[in-house]
């Protein structure tokens, strides 16, 4: 996935207010990559692609994986699902940066915005940059860089 949250000038602010703000900058970058995790992990809600339509008929259950009734009614299934929704982690990048990454191999058909399947968006999946440019539209990004330069200054 590639949306991307890039804090600028830094090393600028450093050198003008002689402060170490690394420490401060990693926590804020972990902070950022949780909120945009808040906006990209939920799931949509479920629709008729997770539910069965009688005998005949094929869907996708959550947790499990692809499901199918036989013309008998009886159900089978393959157990095809990595739970997506916990498979978030958060690692720290470099001095003050921070990934946040889904180790689901279908991950980036679901939340890519540039390898996201159609059908998934359609069904209300968040690509990574929706999350990202929703988390900057609310301010938060902003708030939490503040606070740490802040923090990093003693007040």
């Amino acid at each position: 996935m590639g949306a991307t949250v890039k804090l600028v000038g830094l090393d600028s602010l450093q050198r003008k207010l002689g402060a170490d703000f690394k420490p401060a900058m990693r926590a804020a970058s972990k902070a950022i990559a949780l909120e945009i995790q808040g906006e990209i992990a939920p799931y949509p809600p479920a629709t008729s692609a997770n539910r069965p339509k009688g005998p005949g008929s094929k869907w996708y259950e959550r947790g499990f994986g692809t499901k199918w009734m036989l013309k008998d009614g009886t159900v089978r299934g393959k157990k095809t699902s990595q739970t997506l929704g916990r498979r978030w982690g958060i690692k720290g990048k470099g001095a003050i940066g921070a990934v946040l990454g889904n180790i689901a191999t279908y991950s980036p058909y679901v939340h890519s915005h540039e390898e996201q399947a159609k059908y998934h968006g359609k069904r209300g999946w968040v690509t990574d940059e929706k999350a990202v440019e929703r988390v900057e539209r609310r301010g938060t990004v902003r708030r939490i860089v503040e606070d740490a330069v802040m923090k990093a200054m003693g007040q």
